[in-house]
């Protein structure tokens, strides 16, 4: 088993779980890690699917399987390798941080709050972040802005994605539309 270090610093292809939160494991190049948070390029069906951040708090364990060894052979012989996602150094000190730099580089991101009575998904663009909290502004399904912004608290949101193929699919219709704020 490799530690966390060399993974980070191969940028190595890794298996992520959160048995708390979720009974999937997540796979993607590790690029980022801090004493409180994780970033993966992600890797969803042998593609990377954007930058995810994961809260260090959740994840129950890290490895790096002969099965990611293998697969990632076999994405780099295809073109595929981490490092073109984002190309500056992340500010991984706190949620804050993270979000205020992604912001400047991705319109819009998707920030979860995967655990509690009230699990929150929210996609849109974030307006202002103080010290506790993100103000965001979300919009549905169907594309629409939501009327009110939500307040996601930091010490509860559990996953942000930034420049993903679903995100993409929202950003090209937001840009073909007549009006979008």
């Amino acid at each position: 088993m490799q530690s966390l270090t060399s993974c980070l610093r191969a940028k190595s292809l890794i298996s992520v779980h959160r048995h708390d939160v979720d009974d999937h494991e997540i796979q993607g190049f590790l690029v980022g890690a801090s004493d409180s948070l994780l970033v993966l390029e992600y890797v969803y069906d042998f593609q990377i699917d954007g930058l995810m951040v994961l809260r260090r708090s959740d994840i129950t364990d890290v490895r790096r399987t002969a099965t990611d060894e293998f697969q990632e052979r076999l994405l780099k012989r295809e073109g595929i390798r981490p490092g073109h996602q984002f190309s500056a150094s992340f500010e991984l000190n706190s949620w804050r941080t993270i979000i205020e730099q992604l912001s400047q580089h991705y319109p819009l991101m998707i920030l979860e709050r995967e655990l509690g009575p009230s699990p929150e998904f929210a996609l849109g663009r974030s307006l202002r972040a103080t010290d506790a909290q993100v103000e965001f502004r979300s919009f549905n399904g169907i594309g629409k802005w939501a009327d009110k912004t939500v307040r996601l608290k930091y010490a509860q949101l559990t996953c942000l994605q930034v420049g993903t193929r679903y995100i993409g699919f929202y950003q090209r219709h937001f840009e073909r539309s007549p009006r979008h704020d």
